[in-house]
């Protein structure tokens, strides 16, 4: 036979976070949609051309000046 579940257990859980989570902090950081979409783009742009080899090339075509 299974154990008996405590009836509210989850809901006191529950109002703890959302009573925590709630509250905006006044100094944390404001991130609009625009910088997440121009971070995502640029951190995709970079993993793109670094699978591709383009950043390698470009580095050792710089570095091959000096």
């Amino acid at each position: 036979m299974a154990g008996k579940k405590e009836k509210g257990s989850g809901i006191q859980q529950a109002a703890g976070l959302i009573r925590y989570f709630d509250e905006e902090s006044e100094d944390a950081w404001k991130i609009s949609k625009t910088q997440v979409y121009i971070a995502c783009l640029v951190l995709g742009g970079g993993v793109y051309l670094l699978n591709h080899g383009v950043l390698q090339f470009i580095w050792s075509a710089i570095s091959s000046l000096f």
